[in-house]
């Protein structure tokens, strides 16, 4: 492959991949928006059971006491991925999870939202209405819904915690991301695979356009070598080589240009081209030679008969110069130019 179809296919590859790198992105994209979006609705419903645990707080327990408090504590479901906190700003009167039930009088809020992320969600929080954030504890993601409430004449936080990824992997909407994702990336890799082969494919039809074109200009070319030959137009060079020769005859036949001569002449290898140079200018334009082997010349006049060819070359050419064995041939409706080759060069 030249240099011009490499840097095609590669410009070609690069753009594909820039391409598929680009849709990619926008796909991620749209994933992490859907992601965010399935997690606001599950933050929403997770809104709304923080809402009922606060108002039932809030409602019941200054007539049942603080064992109702502590009984409702008890009841709110835990796991070691969901953590229920309730504090006072300054201390947590419980962090409640699978393993975590003590109530800790002196554990302080700052050491536990211990991040940027989550004393912003923690800012945010006002009286008779949840909130929610994503929140970051220890390297790990939350989905975070909270409430400020009173109990008692006290202002209490009451926050529930939910492990992000958790989350995500037991939603049943985000089930499809995995499958999403593998179709997705074959998508994206059959479309690269298809488009550099077609690339490839079209690139290496263009070389053959390319060749088959440079090959008929290089055949029209000769064609209009040919032409010259036969009109007497070009005889700077002696046609030669058996292709060539016989791609002059079967112009000659096809176009039926009769009648038209040949001399056949014999010399001595190395008197061949002195004889050439010192008469071929006296034969002038209108004699095409033609050496059909290292001591052979045809020479073809076009436009008379064998007789007529004799005469004009004896004219041209000094008597004993002549060889002795030179012999005429015309080529006519009886007999074509290929036939009258072939006779001439059997012997």
């Amino acid at each position: 492959m030249n240099k011009k179809y490499r840097k095609t296919l590669i410009l070609v590859t690069v753009a594909v991949l820039v391409t598929a790198a680009l849709c990619a992105s926008f796909a991620v994209w749209q994933l992490h928006n859907y992601e965010q979006g399935v997690a606001e609705l599950y933050a929403q419903e997770q809104d709304g059971y923080v809402e009922i645990v606060a108002r039932q707080i809030e409602l019941y327990g200054d007539i049942a006491g603080d064992k109702f408090v502590e009984d409702t504590i008890e009841m709110l479901d835990s796991t070691s991925q969901r953590y229920w906190t309730l504090d006072n700003s300054e201390y947590f009167l419980f962090v409640k999870s699978i393993s975590e039930t003590n109530v800790y009088k002196t554990f302080s809020t700052d050491t536990f939202y211990n991040t940027q992320s989550a004393q912003d969600f923690l800012a945010t929080l006002y009286k008779g209405t949840v909130r929610h954030s994503i929140i970051t504890l220890e390297g790990v993601k939350y989905v975070a819904s909270g409430i400020i409430f009173e109990y008692d004449g006290t202002e209490y936080r009451l926050c529930l915690l939910t492990d992000y990824d958790v989350m995500l992997t037991n939603n049943a909407y985000l089930s499809s991301k995995l499958y999403l994702l593998i179709v997705f990336i074959f998508l994206i890799a059959l479309l690269v695979i298809a488009v550099i082969y077609f690339a490839a494919r079209l690139i290496e039809a263009r070389k053959k356009v390319d060749s088959i074109v440079n090959v008929n200009t290089e055949l029209n070319n000769y064609i209009d070598f040919l032409d010259n030959v036969i009109m007497g137009r070009n005889q700077a060079s002696i046609i030669s080589g058996e292709g060539k020769i016989l791609r002059l005859l079967h112009r000659i036949d096809d176009r039926r240009m009769y009648p038209c001569s040949f001399i056949r002449i014999r010399l001595a290898t190395e008197a061949m081209m002195n004889f050439h140079s010192v008469n071929s200018k006296k034969l002038g334009e209108n004699v095409v030679w033609i050496r059909y082997r290292n001591d052979g010349f045809l020479l073809l006049f076009g436009g008379c008969s064998a007789e007529r060819a004799m005469q004009l070359f004896e004219q041209a050419v000094p008597r004993d110069s002549i060889p002795e064995d030179a012999v005429a041939y015309s080529a006519d409706e009886k007999m074509s130019a290929s036939e009258v080759y072939e006779t001439l060069t059997k012997v």
